[in-house]
């Protein structure tokens, strides 16, 4: 009799299924696909930033050519007197650099002698410097000094352009004796008696040759009855 008995049905286990190659190869092309729009994403970023910080650096750099182009634009004739020449507006410019008085300078609140200079630097190229120094009631023994001893170094300072391959300067001005304007490779305004209407800078970096071309806006020959007025004692 079977009566309260229940009979047990014996099933059978099926074994444990694994992934078949199908599965693996699909598995394998969407991590690679996904590992690679991941690697082009991150080059876009690492692209877009470079961009920035070119555009960055290069902002810098024309910064700086803005500042110095504002600095040689206010150039004042700064009249000073030797017991050779007279009186006669301050400028002194040859293949090394120029230096002048400005209305506009960069650091300071106050107008400032400035000296764009070029020097060469630790890799054997060339740098173009820029310095000033208050001018104050400044004679002309004392710039000369300040320049001679070094003392401009003392003031502020920055780098306009580095590791240049070259550096060269020429001076637009009136020639009194010929009644022309022409450039020149030095200019000193001891024996020209004013200022050069322009300023000419030819530099070679790595993208070739590059010019700047600065105007002065002041040439005063009002001031050159200073010599008949206050004569040199």
């Amino acid at each position: 009799m079977f009566s309260g008995v229940k009979q047990l049905s014996h099933q059978k286990r099926l074994p444990s299924k694994g992934y078949t190659l199908i599965e693996v190869v699909v598995a394998v092309a969407i991590f690679t696909t996904m590992l690679m729009l991941g690697s082009l994403a991150l080059n876009q970023t690492l692209m877009h930033y470079k961009a920035l910080a070119q555009k960055g650096f290069r902002f810098w750099e024309y910064a700086k050519i803005v500042w110095l182009d504002k600095s040689i634009a206010s150039i004042t004739d700064y009249f000073v007197k030797d017991r050779q020449y007279g009186w006669f507006p301050y400028f002194k410019g040859d293949l090394n650099g120029f230096s002048y008085v400005s209305l506009s300078p960069i650091a300071e609140t106050s107008p400032c002698v400035v000296w764009v200079l070029k020097e060469k630097n630790e890799k054997g190229k060339y740098d173009l410097k820029y310095y000033e120094l208050p001018v104050l009631t400044k004679k002309y023994e004392d710039i000369e000094r300040d320049f001679v001893l070094k003392y401009y170094k003392e003031g502020n300072s920055f780098s306009i352009l580095d590791d240049l391959q070259e550096i060269n300067f020429q001076y637009y001005a009136f020639d009194f004796t010929k009644r022309k304007y022409e450039w020149y490779d030095e200019f000193d305004g001891r024996l020209k008696k004013n200022l050069p209407s322009a300023i000419l800078i030819t530099y070679k970096d790595g993208e070739g040759e590059k010019r700047l071309h600065l105007k002065v806006n002041t040439n005063s020959m009002m001031k050159l009855i200073y010599n008949e007025i206050f004569p040199y004692k």
